[in-house]
């Protein structure tokens, strides 16, 4: 290339390229939208997210989502989204879809905790922690109606 010439691919390129932040935006109102639709249509999947929610926050000793997610610190943080890759990635390699749902929609949301400069993250983030929420009452529901289930 010429001195002085511009590479209009790479101005293309680094123009259409999506920040992290962007792209979790992205990614993040399809996973409200979801969650959404399971609220409305999909109950073992909303009984799933509750199952692991309810799992998380009883051993973190918390009364609800939404105030695990405010009292979690730094490295219990970085811990439960490298446990939630982990036993993500394996439950996709086992064809357990709606179990990849559910901890995909978790860690959405302890990523959205983190997205507190963006106001269309920090609206979403307070209606998935309250679906969320629901998911878990909706599961110790179930429980209490049948211990068998687990």
């Amino acid at each position: 290339m010429l001195s002085g010439a511009t590479d209009h691919r790479a101005v293309a390129e680094e123009a259409v390229m999506p920040t992290k932040e962007e792209d979790f935006k992205q990614r993040f109102a399809g996973v409200l939208l979801d969650m959404r639709n399971a609220a409305a249509n999909d109950p073992e999947g909303m009984w799933l997210v509750g199952s692991l929610a309810a799992r998380i926050i009883d051993e973190a000793k918390q009364p609800s989502w939404t105030i695990f997610k405010e009292r979690i610190s730094r490295a219990d943080w970085s811990g439960l989204l490298t446990t939630f890759q982990t036993q993500g990635n394996a439950l996709a390699k086992q064809g357990a879809q709606r179990q990849v749902f559910a901890v995909q929609v978790l860690a959405a949301s302890m990523v959205a905790k983190t997205q507190t400069q963006d106001p269309d993250i920090v609206s979403g983030d307070k209606i998935l922690s309250d679906i969320i929420d629901d998911a878990v009452t909706v599961f110790r529901d179930t429980q209490a109606a049948d211990p068998i289930i687990s």
